[in-house]
């Protein structure tokens, strides 16, 4: 060996060679026979799998902005119907007050006629009794004053002078109408 030919000596063994080779394509063989076969099974089953769960996520997806469109529409949907309900609801409230206003005013103009008409029976009812006290008081004085009066004997003389002149000119009358 020589130092051009360079530092490994390579020769070539041809059985070694075609039996490596042979040996290789065996290899090759068998695995292009049963190995390939399983692998691209696998692969097309994992690509079948990883498209199908591609459209299952696209179809997620999908699904998604649908829900989130209507979830938009009903939120819009809800808040229009909320400001419905407050406008009807401050509607109602405010129809109720002026029902409450109108039947408080009627229930108080209601018990100032009550009240009215009982302070005018109280009324009534003072004056009969007033009026009654005193004509009671009144004949009462009469009576002491009249019975004080007659119980001299010369005011019972004196009454019974006036009764009976009284009764003279009565009779005088009578006679002169017929």
């Amino acid at each position: 060996m020589n130092e051009r030919d360079g530092i490994y000596d390579i020769t070539w063994n041809w059985p070694v060679f075609l039996s490596q080779l042979l040996g290789f394509a065996v290899i090759l063989g068998a695995l292009a026979k049963w190995v390939v076969p399983q692998v691209k099974a696998m692969m097309q089953r994992a690509q079948h799998t990883i498209h199908g769960q591609l459209e299952e996520s696209s179809q997620a997806a999908a699904r998604l902005a649908a829900a989130e469109r209507a979830f938009a529409e009903a939120a819009a949907t809800a808040d229009i119907e909320a400001a419905h309900i407050r406008r009807e609801a401050r509607a109602d409230a405010e129809r109720i007050l002026a029902e409450l206003r109108n039947t408080t005013a009627a229930e108080v103009e209601r018990v100032r006629r009550q009240g009215m008409d009982r302070l005018q029976q109280v009324h009534r009812q003072l004056l009969e009794e007033l009026g009654h006290n005193l004509t009671t008081t009144v004949l009462d004085r009469a009576e002491f004053v009249v019975r004080e009066r007659l119980d001299s004997p010369r005011a019972r003389s004196d009454s019974i002078d006036t009764f009976l002149d009284e009764l003279a000119g009565l009779a005088e009358e009578l006679p002169s109408s017929s």
